[in-house]
């Protein structure tokens, strides 16, 4: 059986304004701008865990999330796979947090999301949450190279 690693992460957008949620990610291990999100605990269910890590991550209460895509790959070094459940959102409440623990959030335009400087890979992630008809980022190592493949579906 294979080792395997949860984690969530969330686009809320503000439709009305035509702006989406970022936070910029202080983790030395993947920094940069990216979405809210973080690991599902033992025992909880992926819809639970990406509300949780929101509110912890923004303050911010959402609802009506649709899990729009995945991402996941697989380490030899750990021998593990990552998989990231992608959500979406255009109903949140509440006062956004000003500065967190893993990062300053705030909003950006939609249209202008490309230009930031985001995290490593993020840009894959971005395509699929974003498209009607991508549903999956499979990054995939090719042992005899040690080179890594995005493949997107």
């Amino acid at each position: 059986m294979e080792n395997i690693e949860l984690t969530n992460m969330c686009m809320i957008e503000d439709t009305i304004k035509g702006k989406v949620l970022v936070q910029n990610r202080v983790n030395e291990s993947w920094k940069g701008i990216a979405f809210p999100g973080g690991h599902i605990e033992k025992g909880e269910s992926i819809v639970e865990s990406v509300l949780r890590e929101v509110k912890e991550e923004t303050n911010l209460d959402i609802d009506d999330v649709k899990l729009c895509g995945i991402k996941n790959w697989y380490t030899r070094s750990s021998n593990k796979r990552y998989i990231v459940f992608l959500f979406k959102t255009h109903k949140f409440f509440g006062r956004l947090l000003e500065n967190g623990e893993e990062g300053e959030v705030y909003w950006v335009d939609k249209k202008s999301i490309y230009t930031l400087d985001l995290a490593e890979g993020f840009n894959k992630m971005l395509d699929v949450m974003l498209s009607e008809s991508l549903n999956e980022h499979f990054i995939r190592q090719d042992m005899s190279k040690d080179t890594w493949y995005d493949e997107i579906r």
